[in-house]
């Protein structure tokens, strides 16, 4: 969807839904699980995750990987129906005849009365999601005590306050002030693939400075960024939104965030899908996230410029000479490179 065409959006049609929903699979039945799909953008949703499991799952069957999903949620912008969904994703190995599928819990808002994110309206989503990801809990309750799915699940809302073009919230500046960059750094080798934070920050700066001259309404990139688990979601997420703010007018956007735990455990990805919706999206929730060819990918840049091989030295020297920033409020404000 381009920017002209962000705010024609609103279909009177779709209105916030609080109603929690889900899909999946779990060892306790051999079936899908599914509640009533009495709207459009659920079918719509369900159809997504349908078809991104059958991409995932064919892919790794190929290549011998494991077909168990990590923890993830996502705030994904339907094209059809122009709902965003927020859902989380948890994978119990399937159904009761060990064919794989993840169960997912969800609930939808219209897109045109949330734009961006930015990093001043995500905190809400990040509060949604947490709650949506927190129903693992109950799903541990059911295995001790089966019983009906629906009278378990059913009648559950979760609030969509703050999904909405006023709410502003930036309060996430006071944590990301006391937390110092090279903590985090430290956290995210796993990701970052060096050991210098001054190299890889001026790496950084360079990477950013290519999505600000590519910025345009035709610019439509997928961008994934490192997350680490000691360092909250509540500091990192608007991070790097507030970095990406200023490089790309994400509040004339309709973007999907997708974050997911990484292999090893210890870190995460946060994906910004700034296009249309697509079944390979799914992807981003996967261990194949790291693979995909049509990823602009910080978690893989290390500290080489990426027009190292074709320079004459001077821009590998400028990365070299800057100093990375103390703090990470203080990295993410960083302005782009001219």
């Amino acid at each position: 969807m381009g920017w002209k065409d962000l705010f024609k959006s609103k279909d009177a049609r779709h209105k916030p839904d609080p109603r929690v929903r889900w899909f999946g699979k779990l060892p306790t039945y051999a079936d899908y699980y599914s509640s009533q799909t009495d709207e459009e953008w659920a079918v719509e949703y369900n159809d997504w995750i349908l078809k991104g499991c059958e991409l995932f799952y064919s892919r790794q069957r190929q290549a011998g990987g494991d077909l168990r999903l990590p923890p993830a949620a996502c705030a994904v912008r339907l094209p059809k129906s122009q709902m965003t969904v927020f859902a989380s994703l948890l994978d119990y190995g399937g159904d009761m005849r060990g064919r794989p599928f993840p169960l997912t819990f969800y609930v939808g808002a219209p897109s045109g009365s949330w734009p961006g994110p930015t990093s001043a309206r995500i905190l809400p989503a990040l509060r949604l999601l947490r709650e949506l990801t927190d129903l693992r809990e109950h799903v541990n309750q059911f295995f001790k005590a089966p019983a009906r799915f629906e009278s378990t699940f059913g009648g559950r809302e979760i609030a969509l306050d703050g999904i909405d073009e006023e709410t502003r919230d930036d309060s996430w500046r006071a944590g990301a002030q006391s937390h110092a960059l090279r903590d985090w750094f430290a956290a995210a080798k796993p990701c970052t693939k060096t050991d210098d934070v001054d190299a890889w920050f001026g790496r950084v700066m360079e990477w950013g400075g290519q999505v600000a001259q590519l910025e345009s309404e035709e610019f439509g990139p997928t961008l994934r960024f490192p997350l680490v688990d000691s360092a909250p979601l509540e500091v990192q997420v608007p991070g790097w939104l507030c970095w990406l703010g200023r490089r790309m007018a994400l509040d004339r956007r309709l973007v999907s965030i997708l974050f997911a735990k990484d292999p090893d455990g210890v870190t995460g990805h946060l994906a910004v899908v700034a296009r249309e919706l697509v079944p390979e999206d799914f992807l981003l929730l996967t261990p194949l996230a790291s693979s995909l060819s049509f990823v602009d990918d910080l978690c893989r840049i290390g500290s080489r410029p990426a027009n190292a091989a074709q320079s004459d030295g001077s821009t590998e020297a400028a990365v070299a000479a800057v100093r990375a920033p103390d703090t990470w409020l203080e990295f993410v404000e960083c302005a782009a490179a001219t």
